[in-house]
């Protein structure tokens, strides 16, 4: 309904309200929480915990399997970060253990936040953030949160466009993000008149129990792992 309204160069919506999955229902504290503690686990995690970490949620995510695409997705836009910190690392000459645990930590994270944000739904945020709204600045938070949101997503949407080739440069991969960048920005009213709409739609309960529940056996797994 939101698509139809908007500008046609830019239809694009935050969190889309796909068919849910047995994760999309997770509270978003939860979600906040689980990426949370994801980060410190990979701190000072050894190649055992990261791998049996990485296993742990690519196990999860088997139960929506959309995440898998969303994943390698994200890997692609992580590609000039990890090409530049092994080129600098090798200049540099930082031990070649050290550089690869850092790249695994790092697509860990990426795994995580995809697990945690890529079938988070519109409707979820805003209600899990009902006590949040009835604040001035809790509004303001909210907003600046869905409008982040649409930015990034209208971001990966305009630089899926034109697909990374194999020989592609550095050069040209950094070219085409800030081109993504420059037209998002001209979008910029567009957004704000699609976050409008979205906030203005009325939000139907649901039961999330047994979403919650798969993300705390998620967060009890990981603190196990953690500790072995």
């Amino acid at each position: 309904m939101v698509e139809r309204t908007c500008h046609p160069r830019t239809r694009m919506i935050l969190l889309s309200d796909k068919q849910a999955s047995a994760l999309s229902g997770q509270n978003i504290w939860l979600r906040l929480l689980i990426l949370v503690l994801a980060l410190f686990a990979a701190l000072d995690a050894s190649w055992r915990q990261i791998a049996m970490l990485m296993g742990l949620f690519w196990l999860f995510m088997l139960l929506d399997l959309s995440l898998f695409g969303k994943f390698f997705r994200g890997l692609r836009f992580s590609l000039p970060f990890l090409a530049a910190y092994w080129i600098f690392g090798t200049l540099f000459k930082k031990p070649f253990p050290d550089m690869l645990l850092f790249s695994l930590k790092l697509v860990f994270f990426i795994e995580s936040s995809v697990y945690c944000f890529g079938n988070l739904q519109t409707r979820q945020v805003l209600q899990d953030t009902v006590w949040l709204r009835k604040r001035k600045w809790g509004r303001r938070l909210v907003h600046f949160i869905l409008a982040t949101g649409l930015y990034i997503r209208a971001y990966g949407k305009h630089f899926a466009r034109h697909k990374i080739r194999g020989n592609s440069s550095i050069g040209s991969v950094l070219d085409r993000m800030i081109e993504a960048g420059a037209a998002v920005f001209k979008d910029s009213e567009v957004i704000e008149t699609q976050l409008g709409m979205i906030l203005q739609v009325p939000q139907a309960e649901a039961d999330p129990s047994s979403a919650n529940l798969i993300g705390l056996s998620l967060m009890a797994l990981m603190v196990l792992i953690s500790s072995v």
